[in-house]
């Protein structure tokens, strides 16, 4: 697009479809529609116009994806995350920018040109990425293209490459109709493309071996308590689990029992009469609970303590068993990193924000009995390091305990659920996401629907969950995939901008530079 005005049109166009493949509406198509909007308006583009197109579609994007965050924390964090978002965004789109001019006349005619401009594009899609979901503040990996294919025929491509390999696909095989359109090929050549995206489709899920089954019973006690602004009474949250534990049958012959992340509003180690309960309930189905309170690690001084999201295994015999801390507490949420820089521009706000939870230090792995449970709390879903740094240490079973009472009936539940089982897929494993109001549901190995419960009703699913063993390539190969294909774009961008034949190319092209 030559004209700077459609191209902001494309662009905005672009990122709003791009939004709307995500739950919900969860219209995964419109993903590639999406994704060949935003590239079709950063050709021919200059830098400063390609920035001002990449802001505008990132904002198109991250506005709506993420309105959630404003019933949280109100407009002010919402738009200073959606912003940041868009800026890197932006920067992205810079790069991709360059590479089409730089690319497109280093490789003018040929075969060449139809894979290494897509490749060159794709590879800097993934680099934008892989950089903004671990930097700054230990990133933001929500909103990932791959991360809306949950329920479409690409899905099973992330147990091969990955979310980031899975989103390289999704951009490559764009940006090679854009190039097949742009380069006026043969029919042949099309059907060829087609072939191309048919295979690509018809890849199968990488299998894991089944090692034997799980009995567990994962709780959703209704609680909307567990918000942060919402007034209640301490203990108002565990009593609601108690009372949706008890709905369990007595010969149901659980293994164990999931409860979700802030599940218990009270000290448990301070409280006779919630270890009494928790006793009480492990002994009478037979089992442990796993279960998520606060817990102290006291300092020197009161203000040396620190703070951790803990999930943990709670048996009859033994009480307090393992232990797993939320390794990735979310940033002016659960914490507030450079607190005192960040109070000095906004006291109001970063004083809503009274404590600050510490990043865990264990592993992540619950040990129960002979499960060996990979725990990922609520945001720690998105988080590719631990996800396979569990698998890696010999997780069976993946638990996800999440707390949503925050974001009412708003998109985030069932964002957070579609990444839960695209990890199952990722993974070989099944996954079981606990909430205190939803979405709570239950996923195969093969990303198969198992158990949920509706929201905002208290429930329990039992279910004879699989336990597996076995690496997928996306877990063996892990950050190796995105380090290789941003390097590639990255590569090919420079590559194509240090040859005298590019500048050569580029004049009898006549590129319009604005």
């Amino acid at each position: 697009m030559r004209s700077f005005w459609l191209s902001l049109l494309a662009a905005v166009a672009g990122g709003l479809l791009l939004r709307a493949a995500f739950p919900g509406p969860a219209l995964w198509p419109l993903a590639f529609l999406g994704i060949g909007l935003v590239l079709c308006s950063l050709m021919h583009r200059s830098a400063g116009g390609a920035f001002l197109v990449g802001l505008a579609s990132g904002l198109s994007y991250y506005f709506p994806l993420i309105a959630w965050a404003s019933l949280f924390l109100g407009p002010v964090p919402w738009s200073a995350l959606s912003i940041l978002s868009s800026l890197f965004w932006a920067g992205g789109a810079l790069l991709i920018a360059l590479a089409y001019r730089r690319t497109t006349a280093r490789w003018a005619d040929g075969g060449k040109r139809l894979i290494l401009v897509p490749a060159a594009v794709a590879g800097l899609w993934t680099l934008r990425e892989a950089i903004y979901s671990a930097w700054p503040y230990g990133g933001f990996a929500w909103g990932r293209v791959a991360q809306s294919q949950s329920a479409s025929p690409f899905a099973e491509l992330v147990s091969w490459l990955g979310l980031s390999g899975m989103g390289f696909v999704m951009v490559f095989l764009v940006a090679f109709l854009l190039e097949l359109g742009r380069a006026r090929v043969r029919p042949i050549t099309w059907a060829t493309a087609a072939a191309a995206v048919l295979v690509v489709v018809a890849v199968p899920l990488f299998p894991t071996s089944t090692i034997g089954s799980a009995r567990v019973a994962a709780v959703q006690g209704d609680t909307p308590e567990a918000a942060y602004f919402v007034d209640g009474e301490p203990g108002d949250v565990f009593l609601g689990h108690v009372e949706a534990t008890r709905t369990i049958p007595a010969d149901a012959d659980v293994d164990v029992i999931l409860w979700p992340e802030g599940s218990i509003d009270l000290n448990p180690l301070a409280s006779p009469g919630v270890r009494r309960t928790l006793d009480q309930l492990s002994e009478s189905y037979g089992a442990p609970i796993v279960a998520n309170t606060v817990t102290i690690e006291p300092g020197e001084t009161e203000a040396d303590d620190r703070f951790f999201n803990s999930q943990f295994v709670w048996d009859a015999e033994s009480g307090w068993g393992d232990q797993y801390d939320k390794k990735h507490p979310i940033p002016f949420g659960e914490y507030v990193p450079d607190r005192d820089f960040w109070y000095s521009l906004a006291p109001d706000l970063i004083g809503m924000i009274g404590r600050g939870y510490s990043p865990g230090e264990r592993d992540s792995i619950l040990e129960i009995g002979d499960i060996r449970a990979g725990t990922y709390i609520c945001y720690d879903i998105v988080d590719d390091v631990l996800i396979r740094d569990a698998v890696l240490g010999g997780a069976t079973v993946l638990f996800a305990p999440s707390n949503n009472a925050d974001f009412g009936k708003t998109d985030e539940p069932a964002q957070q659920l579609a990444f839960a089982r695209l990890r199952s897929m990722e993974t070989g494993r099944s996954i079981v996401q606990a909430s205190t109001v939803g979405m709570s549901a239950i996923y195969s190995p093969e990303g198969r629907v198992l158990a949920e419960l509706p929201w905002y009703e208290p429930g329990v699913m039992i279910v004879d969950v699989p336990l597996a063993d076995g690496l997928t390539p996306a877990v063996l190969l892990g950050r190796g995939i995105e380090v290789t294909l941003g390097m590639l774009g990255l590569g090919l961008l420079l590559g194509a901008g240090s040859s005298k034949t590019q500048r050569q190319s580029a004049s009898a092209l006549r590129i319009p530079r604005r």
